[in-house]
């Protein structure tokens, strides 16, 4: 799906749903999802998603409005979902191509994907605001028929992972083969130790990586919640240095979202003992990543090195030198 004039088609006919006929649609990306911002009479703008087919089902979309909006109500500023003239959210298109897309307008947030050369102090906003999406996941009631993926190891980095299999990834040898193999076990073990206790492991983010934050002068905001699902609370710290796990500013990223963090919420040395283990999963859920999307611009910008940079985080994993200082 990435023939621009198929998806501005697709965009018009989603937003003729919306009573948005005569507005502009200007294509933003193509990830896993499609973006376009959308400029209406009178000044308003939009963002419409069409989400990938085959992902998330109508149940999940509709769950993680609810989510959405719930948190808007509370004061947090995330993607605001715009109902269509009959009051729905979610709108379902039938395309040229015979497959069924689903699609949601949203509120237009100003701000910058900041990049690795950001201001630590911006994690330090992105702590505080991680904790009172945490503290508001905690207590609150979800509707019925809410249903949201899990990220646990089985769904991460099992042989059924959502994102694909890290063994089949472009240059896998025996050697690396076995070396992934030992980190995750030693992954499962940590986290079988840690547990699923209500206060650990519930609804998050799941993907709070550069790329879904918009900076905004000295406002932080969260995007893209497409992948909020239940798993352990500090997967969204681990998720937040995606694809830079080894980048040498990552232990000051971790001290300041963990100086924000704490001053709206607690964490605990369970908590800080755990992290090297689910920043290393994570890096393994997206090095399989890689290998489903190997013909992306993105991975391509990784670099030919990433997958023996992934290999040597997994060594630092289990000689205990990954984020060795934290806290």
């Amino acid at each position: 799906m990435t023939d621009s004039a198929f998806l501005h088609t697709l965009a018009h006919a989603a937003l003729a749903d919306y009573a948005l006929r005569d507005a502009r649609a200007s294509l933003v990306s193509i990830s896993e999802n499609v973006i376009f911002r959308v400029d209406a009479a009178g000044g308003q703008r939009y963002a419409l998603r069409l989400h990938r087919p085959g992902y998330h089902d109508a149940a999940e979309i509709g769950s993680e409005l609810a989510w959405l909006g719930a948190l808007h109500e509370a004061g947090l500023e995330v993607p605001l979902p715009i109902p269509a003239p009959d009051g729905t959210l979610l709108r379902t298109l039938s395309g040229p191509d015979g497959i069924t897309r689903h699609a949601v307008l949203f509120a237009w947030m100003e701000g910058t994907e900041p990049t690795p050369d950001i201001d630590p102090a911006a994690f330090t906003r992105l702590g505080r605001i991680t904790a009172r999406l945490h503290d508001h996941s905690r207590h609150w009631v979800r509707p019925d028929g809410f249903i949201r993926k899990a990220w646990t190891p089985e769904t991460m980095t099992g042989p059924h992972a959502l994102w694909g299999r890290w063994e089949d990834v472009p240059g896998m040898t025996d050697a690396a083969h076995e070396l992934i193999t030992h980190s995750l076990r030693q992954v499962h073990t940590e986290l079988e130790a840690y547990g699923q206790q209500p206060g650990r492991f519930g609804l998050i983010h799941a993907d709070l990586r550069l790329a879904n934050l918009l900076v905004s002068g000295a406002h932080t905001r969260l995007i893209d919640f497409d992948d909020c699902g239940i798993s352990w609370f500090m997967q969204d710290l681990a998720a937040a240095i995606s694809f830079h796990e080894d980048h040498p500013q990552v232990p000051r990223w971790v001290d300041h979202w963990l100086r924000g963090y704490t001053m709206a919420g607690v964490i605990t040395q369970a908590d800080l003992n755990v992290l090297p283990a689910l920043i290393i999963q994570r890096r393994i859920q997206l090095l399989a990543w890689t290998g489903t999307h190997r013909h992306t611009r993105q991975v391509e910008s990784l670099g030919p090195d990433w997958f023996g940079r992934t290999l040597a985080l997994c060594r630092a994993w289990l000689d205990g030198r990954l984020l060795r200082d934290i806290g």
